[in-house]
């Protein structure tokens, strides 16, 4: 058996009354992954399934029954140690296989019944290793509480029942050997589900659990889904839920325990997830946008209203603007100038419990001229270059001769006449050329006249 470092501590729930339901062979629990085991509880004897034509006398007055499938063959044992070193505290064992059911499980191959205080002992450990030839021992002092271990095959199942007949004490067991267990499968973190409430009764919702199972599966195979109402019964896999395609929670919120099961192997993995009742609300679907804008300007953004509830559409009428659905962004290029109605509209949504609502902005995009001329004499009227409403890359400025003797990257309204250097230039006409963001370029002619 190969060596875990870890110890599993999943087995704290067996001290609810649940634990009952370990005491019998049909719920024995599985164990896969070769990991050491601990906080194993014995209450109880189920029903009585130890037969008295066992080489080791006794029987089940506080028992828990474990299933074992090998991977890979090889030697397997066991040590099993009590929580408390006090020598009134014995634990018994048998093993049946590797063809035995729990219908039929005849004889043990392997038991020990020693009790250790009647065979003096200076402990109360037991188990199986390599060093013992005796395979069966007990009761009372017969033996030293350890047998042989035994040689196993690929896919033989085993079942080891334990049982604690006097004192009070938990136990934890350490695999041994070469032999190798199967790997229970992981299950994925599936999803919280919601649903809305209705008028009928605000709390209460039916759900589709199902739609968690090929999440939570993922991309493992041989394996099904099934759903419980607490850890207890999804471990033990007593009591699923019956139709969890349409399961109606009894508190708001509920959690819900998912298992996964190798369908070869048994082995399993529990997740859980909450499902959740939401109240049905109005959604805020208010916005605006910059308006008029030329259509070689800057691309519209839409303005959202505070707290805006960003699981709608934008539909825009007529045709020949084009606006992306989801995010409301126009992008010029592929438009057409033109007066725009656009809708903004979230249909019954289920997911997140909003009433339907919608709302409407008009756009108007120009084909704006470009102005003709400047007078940068400081009355305020033209004292620019302006073009603020073009999504300006750089602008450049030429005389007459072809000169450059202005340029301006990300430009919007900073030439009033000068040159680079900042210099006035002198009255005339002047030749520019407009390279837009959009990868469009305009060009022409602009008049600089600064008589007042």
């Amino acid at each position: 058996m190969k060596k875990i470092k870890f110890i599993i501590l999943f087995f704290i729930f067996l001290f609810t009354s649940k634990s009952i339901s370990q005491t019998d062979c049909v719920d024995a629990i599985i164990i896969c992954g070769d990991a050491n085991l601990s906080g194993l509880v014995t209450e109880g004897i189920g029903t009585q399934e130890i037969s008295s034509f066992n080489a080791c006398a006794s029987g089940e007055n506080n028992s828990i029954w474990l299933k074992i499938k090998f991977k890979t063959g090889g030697t397997f044992g066991f040590l099993i140690t009590p929580e408390t070193t006090d020598l009134v505290i014995d634990f018994d064992f048998w093993i049946f296989g590797p063809t035995a059911s729990c219908s039929n499980l005849g004889t043990a191959i392997r038991c020990s019944t020693t009790n250790p205080l009647q065979a003096s002992q200076l402990d109360n450990l037991t188990g199986m290793n390599e060093t013992e030839t005796d395979v069966s021992e007990g009761p009372g002092s017969d033996g030293n509480s350890f047998i042989q271990w035994m040689n196993v095959l690929p896919n033989q199942v085993y079942y080891i029942a334990i049982d604690r007949p006097r004192g009070f004490g938990n136990f934890s067991i350490a695999w041994t050997g070469t032999a190798t267990f199967y790997t229970p499968p992981v299950a994925e973190l599936p999803n919280d589900l919601v649903n809305c409430d209705n008028t009928t009764n605000p709390s209460a919702a039916f759900f589709d659990l199902t739609a968690n199972s090929s999440i939570t599966i993922g991309n493992q195979t041989n394996l099904i889904a099934t759903y419980f109402t607490n850890y207890s019964d999804a471990f033990t896999n007593t009591l699923p839920i019956q139709n969890p395609s349409s399961f109606q929670n009894t508190i708001n919120p509920e959690k819900i325990f998912i298992r996964i099961t190798n369908t070869i192997t048994g082995c399993f993995d529990v997740t859980d997830f909450n499902i959740n009742v939401a109240r049905e609300d109005f959604p805020i679907t208010d916005f605006t946008y910059t308006t008029p804008i030329c259509i070689e300007g800057e691309n519209p953004i839409p303005i959202l209203a505070n707290n805006f509830t960003n699981v709608g559409h934008f539909l825009a009428s007529p045709e020949g603007l084009s606006i992306n659905s989801k995010t409301g962004f126009v992008d010029l290029l592929y438009s057409k100038t033109g007066n725009y109605t656009i809708k903004y509209s979230i249909t019954n949504d289920d997911t997140n419990c909003y009433f339907p609502q919608e709302s409407t902005y008009h756009l108007e995009i120009n084909d704006c001229m470009v102005q003709k001329g400047i007078s940068p004499n400081n009355d305020k009227k033209n004292d620019f270059f302006n073009l603020e409403k073009f999504d300006v890359k750089e602008l450049k400025i030429f005389n007459r001769y072809g000169v450059a003797v202005y340029t301006k990257t990300n430009y919007s309204n900073q030439w009033y006449g000068q040159s680079d250097k900042g210099k006035e230039l002198p009255d005339g006409t002047y030749y520019f050329i407009i390279n837009l963001k959009n990868g469009r370029e305009k060009t022409g002619w602009i008049y600089i006249n600064r008589e007042k």
